[in-house]
């Protein structure tokens, strides 16, 4: 019975401050003088693929300079960084390992989709038989 009691008592506050906090008859109009502003926001240059994959390796380990501090130094020891697993070296280095297998596995994902395999014949070459073929070998 407390349970359904408790149950209903917070749902009934949870709409309670939802009708209140987001009224919309409360909203106010914007503004013509900040409609008419525009924002001219400068697009970010994608990450290359050695970029990218320097970034990711470095994630959870670190750098040599991280882990060189007192802080760094007591998390090495105790791995409080990360609470469940442990931010051990070990487990660092198989966190980052993931992440850098998920980014490798994509960009091959991606070349593969982008344009359609080409097939072209072999070039002719001397070597279409095998010496154990051979007459001479056999004696």
């Amino acid at each position: 019975m407390l349970s359904k009691l408790s149950r209903f008592v917070a749902i009934a506050t949870l709409t309670t401050l939802t009708c209140v906090i987001a009224n919309p008859t409360s909203a106010k109009p914007v503004s013509d003088s900040k409609a008419t502003e525009t924002e001219v926001i400068d697009p970010v240059p994608p990450l290359s693929m050695n970029v990218l994959v320097n970034q990711a390796f470095f994630t959870h380990s670190g750098t040599f300079f991280e882990d060189s501090s007192i802080a760094g130094q007591l998390n090495l020891i105790l791995g409080f960084r990360s609470f469940p697993m442990g931010s051990f070296p070990e487990n660092n280095v198989a966190s980052d390992a993931l992440l850098v297998n998920a980014i490798v596995v994509d960009y091959f994902r991606q070349l593969k989709e982008k344009d359609p395999t080409i097939r072209t014949y072999d070039l002719p070459n001397p070597f279409d038989t095998s010496l154990k073929e051979g007459l001479d070998y056999r004696r």
